[in-house]
């Protein structure tokens, strides 16, 4: 089987990183088929330098990248072209963050008596289509009239 990974190269303790076709049962530094581009941990940025086209090709082919290159394929752009998945943002940019959806807050008529048994009408309140408000408005003013004969039997 062929693969698409990294082949360390650099000094003790200053690594760096080629992006190597080979097949999977050679060694991680032995023989390789083709060099399709280099990666710089640690340079600030790190340096990411691999040939799309290539990439694609052997992808085309069946080559299985390992983890670490299909995050760096990603992060280039290669993956997506191979995959249709949409491309990453560029890096500026922060990604798009999901806001949380608002909850309606009570109805102004419920009173602070009515609070108790609002929350079990308030769910049904909340999923209710916004065009029903005459129906919610009549069932607040019943938990309400409710409320107030409970507080007289007392």
């Amino acid at each position: 089987m062929v693969k698409i990974r990294l082949m360390r190269v650099g000094k003790r303790k200053q690594p760096s990183f080629r992006v190597v076709v080979a097949d999977s049962r050679s060694p991680r530094d032995g023989r390789i088929i083709e060099t399709i581009g280099h990666y710089h941990p640690r340079e600030d940025p790190s340096v990411i330098e691999i040939n799309g086209e290539r990439a694609v090709h052997w992808l085309q082919l069946g080559a299985q990248p390992s983890n670490t290159v299909k995050n760096l394929l990603r992060i280039t752009g290669a993956w997506s072209e191979f995959s249709g998945e949409a491309p990453p943002p560029p890096l500026g940019e922060a990604p798009a963050k999901k806001t949380a959806p608002v909850k309606a807050t009570p109805a102004a008529s419920v009173s602070a008596e009515g609070v108790a048994s609002e929350t079990e009408e308030g769910l049904e309140a909340d999923s209710a289509p916004a065009e029903e408000t005459a129906e919610t408005a009549s069932i607040d003013e019943d938990v309400a009239d409710a409320t107030e004969d409970d507080e007289a039997a007392k």
